[in-house]
Order: C-alpha cells, then sequence, then structure tokens
C-alpha cells in the first residue's frame, strides 16, 4: 500500500491555457530610431489586430479597398500594387496623400522571402538623419522641403502637389514616395534630380532589417521613411505553385 504522504505531494499534470504577453510597443525606441523589432510574434493576424487595437486604444485605420484593419499579401509574378510587386520599392510614406497619415506601420512577416535573407529586406530611414544629410551634401534645407511642393502626376487623374516636409501639430513630418516622384530635375530644387538625390541619401543611411517568419516590425509612419529590397519566387513542385514572402499590415494611431 503507498505511502498516504507521498501521494499527498504526487503533483497531478492538467491542461493549462498557455500565456501569451501583451504585446510590448516602445514609442521611445520608435521616435528614436524610427523603429521597433519584435522577433518570434508569431503569424496569427487576428492577435495582432487584437493587441494593437489595445496598444492604439481602438485607433486602427480601416481600409475600404481591402474591407479590413490587417491587410495580408504576397509578392506576385506580376501585379499593379506596388506592395505586391518583386522589384524593390521606393522609399515612402503610408498613406501620403490623407491629411493625416496613419502614425504607424506595423510589418508582420508570415513568411519572408524564398531567398532570405538576401532578398525582401526592409529599410528604415529616420527623417533627422535624412534631413542631416540632404542638408550637408545637397544644401537642401528642412525649409526647402517644407515650402517647395513637389507634383505627383497620374495616368487619368488630376495631378497632386505635396511637399516632402508638413508640420503636423507642430512637428514636421515625412510625407513622400520616392516610386510616385518625377524622375527628372525639378525647377523648383535648382533643376536637380530630387528623385534620384533622395534614393541615394535614403540607401546611405537607411537601417537594413531581416525579417524571419514571425518578426514584426513597427515603423514610425511620420518620422520615418521606409521601403523593401527585391523579393524572389520559389517554385513548389508539390503544389505546383509559386511561393514567395507574405506580409500581414496594420496601420495605426497612438
Amino acid at each position: 500500500m503507498p505511502n498516504e504522504t507521498a501521494v499527498k505531494n504526487v503533483v497531478t499534470l492538467g491542461a493549462r491555457a498557455k500565456v501569451v504577453r501583451p504585446l510590448d510597443v516602445d514609442f521611445t525606441v520608435i521616435r528614436g530610431q524610427g523603429y521597433q523589432l519584435i522577433r518570434g510574434f508569431g503569424t496569427d493576424s487576428a492577435r495582432l489586430e487584437r493587441e494593437l487595437s489595445n496598444v492604439s486604444q481602438g485607433k486602427l485605420f480601416f481600409s475600404e479597398r481591402i474591407g479590413s484593419f490587417v491587410h495580408e499579401f504576397r509578392v506576385l509574378p506580376y501585379s499593379e500594387n506596388l506592395s505586391e510587386q518583386a522589384t524593390g520599392g521606393g522609399f515612402h510614406t503610408d498613406y501620403m496623400f490623407q491629411q493625416h497619415p496613419p502614425e504607424y506601420t506595423a510589418l508582420l512577416c508570415l513568411r519572408p522571402d524564398p531567398r532570405h535573407p538576401f532578398y525582401g529586406r526592409n529599410q528604415v530611414v529616420h527623417r533627422d538623419g535624412f534631413l542631416d544629410r540632404m542638408g550637408k551634401i545637397y544644401g537642401i534645407k528642412p525649409a526647402d522641403l517644407l515650402n517647395r511642393p513637389i507634383e505627383y502626376l497620374f495616368p487619368n487623374r488630376p495631378s497632386i502637389s505635396l511637399p516632402i516636409l508638413q508640420l503636423l501639430n507642430g512637428e514636421p513630418i515625412l510625407r513622400l514616395h520616392t516610386s510616385l516622384m518625377p524622375p527628372g530635375r525639378i525647377k523648383s530644387f535648382d533643376n536637380l534630380p530630387l528623385k534620384h538625390i533622395i534614393e541615394a541619401v535614403c540607401s546611405d543611411v537607411a537601417d537594413e532589417i531581416v525579417l524571419d517568419q514571425g518578426d514584426l516590425l513597427i515603423v514610425s509612419n511620420h518620422f520615418a521613411l521606409h521601403r523593401r529590397s527585391e523579393c524572389s519566387f520559389s517554385f513548389d513542385a508539390h503544389d505546383g505553385a509559386f511561393t514567395s514572402r507574405e506580409m500581414a499590415t496594420v496601420r495605426f494611431d497612438r
């Protein structure tokens, strides 16, 4: 007969709910370097929406085109959507043509590039480093970027003129997209090829970030520019289809 004292001290195993820590977003870090990288968040897009809804107190941006707060997308062999193209994207801020662009963009890696880490890298450029280089190398000052608008031309649509910097609550924020900028010389900027200048400066000061599956990158959409490098494809003979980089994104305010 077993010892009763010993039996009482036996700890039985039972099912327990998995403890998931709340998302810890450090806005001081994001303001200082333009982004925060959170490794191993996971690939649950629904959880991403819940966590960012808590962080932002419900200030998520709803996409009428997608019909959701979360936009899941993948790189495609051919697409007219800039986020789905295999070629490298332009340095930009999201929703730059809105009167109040979202403060933050969250990028969750659902599937890394098949040739990761050499393809599909994310690059982030902080406003302060960008402005410093623009002034020191080309003599282009923040006042120039605030007061000299750039005209963006679109097929079958009216053009839109915006300055690269805009004051929002007294703070200069970035609003540009190099993929949409005119490629030639800009008269209002002393006939300098502004697009190529910006791309060169951004390439010089950008932080390069490699996202693995489940990694989360939160970028300031006001104090930073971001882009991703070119992507690749891999043909899966078993499924008879191409695989590529897959992402989920949420835009939000604080």
